[in-house]
């Protein structure tokens, strides 16, 4: 079970099984309560310029015809 399965199942354990109320969770003092959603709040996603993202593109579709 990784890190962030644990604190799922957590936070589900703690909403008697309800998934619904872990989206609803009003316990801001709980310290699992940035991550309950399975999103890890210190990961800054990383922002890519639009030449990146051309880049990026152009290898997966190397990478597919590769495996045809």
């Amino acid at each position: 079970m990784t890190p962030m399965q644990a604190i799922r199942a957590k936070c589900l354990d703690c909403m008697c099984g309800n998934r619904a109320e872990v989206k609803l969770c009003v316990c801001h003092d709980c310290p699992l309560f940035d991550f309950r959603l399975g999103k890890n709040p210190n990961i800054k996603r990383k922002e890519l310029t639009d030449e990146q993202r051309a880049a990026m593109r152009d290898r997966a579709v190397q990478n597919l015809r590769r495996v045809e």
